[in-house]
């Protein structure tokens, strides 16, 4: 499924615009916000099909954000899939992040070439 609504929640505006113009090119209506808060928010109004979020933002992390999605979609029996996109190799970081059930833990730098092949294949499954 290939083209989906992706929300991309980084407090990197470099990133965002990168990726935003890679995912557009590769058939994706995107959505973006800055910070945590308002991905949180972009996520209840925009009902994406996948959210790549940053884990290290001020304000609001990236792990808050996991699990209001993981609320949100307890609450209407389905499931979002989410998409770790962080310069954070960490063992524990990413220990953590799947405790809280994100999908793909991916680490930057990456190629748009090697992300858009990893959410085809997210979105696939």
């Amino acid at each position: 499924m290939a083209g989906g609504k992706v929300l991309i929640i980084d407090d990197n505006k470099t990133i965002l615009e990168m990726f935003e113009i890679g995912l557009e090119k590769n058939g994706y209506e995107v959505v973006i916000a800055v910070d945590g808060t308002l991905g949180m928010k972009m996520f209840q109004d925009e009902q994406p099909d996948i959210v790549i979020v940053d884990i290290a933002m001020p304000g609001v992390d990236g792990y808050q954000v996991i699990e209001e999605i993981r609320e949100a979609d307890e609450a209407a029996d389905g499931h979002t899939p989410v998409v770790v996109l962080t310069a954070h190799q960490q063992n524990a970081m990413r220990d953590y992040a799947k405790e809280l059930g994100v999908d793909r833990y991916l680490t930057k730098p990456i190629t748009i070439g090697d992300f858009i092949k990893e959410l085809n294949s997210l979105l696939e499954d």
